[in-house]
């Protein structure tokens, strides 16, 4: 083979590899952007006195925890009322569905719940005021109603279990 036959195919194998290195690393990103089949319900205002409770829900996408576009608006209007009443602790939980091992489940549902914390450190909340746990699978909002057919994961299953992915939030006022 000629050397610049050689070079040529290298050259093009290098090319590849940064395009697919590229896609790769921006996938998270993309998914993060992209609308979800699943309809946003408007998010409730967020009461203003402390004798009010308050608690949010924030959805994720399948077997991902990262905050979706859509989820934003509720997490600043959190963080806005967090900051607002200083003496509040903030209780994160992350759950998962079904699909998966029960320990993969547990690691995904921690990861959201960390995903979220970190986005209301960001907007100002004292870490220090929050406290993060992860369900895994084991406080399903579906319960029966998303049976999961054998191992298999259609389209139609993880479209019934989004519920299921979810971190919620809520304020708690010390004792």
């Amino acid at each position: 083979m000629k050397p610049v036959t050689r070079w040529s195919l290298v050259g093009l194998a290098v090319v590849v590899i940064a395009i697919l290195f590229l896609l790769w690393s921006q996938r998270d990103k993309q998914q993060a952007t992209t609308d979800s089949a699943v309809a946003q319900q408007p998010a409730a205002p967020m009461p203003t006195t402390a004798d009010e409770p308050v608690t949010a829900s924030v959805h994720f996408d399948f077997d991902r925890s990262v905050l979706r576009a859509g989820e934003i608006p509720k997490l600043d209007e959190l963080a806005a009322t967090v900051k607002s009443r200083a003496s509040d602790r903030v209780d994160v939980v992350g759950h998962a569905d079904q699909i998966g091992t029960d320990t993969y489940n547990l690691q995904l549902s921690e990861q959201r719940a960390e995903a979220v914390r970190a986005y209301l450190v960001g907007k100002g909340v004292d870490g220090g005021r929050i406290r993060t746990e992860g369900k895994g699978e084991s406080e399903a909002i579906t319960g029966d109603a998303c049976k999961k057919p054998g191992a298999g994961k259609s389209q139609k299953l993880i479209e019934c279990l989004q519920p299921d992915r979810r971190v919620q939030i809520a304020l708690v006022a010390p004792r």
